[in-house]
């Protein structure tokens, strides 16, 4: 995977982990968007502390992959 990308993947997923811990107002609007998929309001509300955990986890992870690819490969 390109490390710019990892980067970008890990910011979007540090956003979205943010967005659960502090305004799960804008998630829920946000979800309102993709209900019919995959996620529902109670379960946001029940479980907006882990969703939130998670995505931090994720775009910590993102960014140290894309942090290491971008040493590898300087421009």
């Amino acid at each position: 995977m390109n490390p710019w990308l990892e980067v970008g993947a890990g910011c979007v997923f540090f956003l979205a982990g943010l967005g659960y811990l502090y305004q799960p107002r804008l998630m829920e609007r946000l979800n309102a968007f993709a209900r019919e998929f995959f996620l529902n309001d109670s379960y946001i509300a029940l479980h907006r502390q882990k969703y939130g955990t998670f995505f931090l986890l994720v775009a910590l992870l993102f960014i140290y992959l894309g942090y290491v690819g971008l040493e590898k490969f300087p421009r």
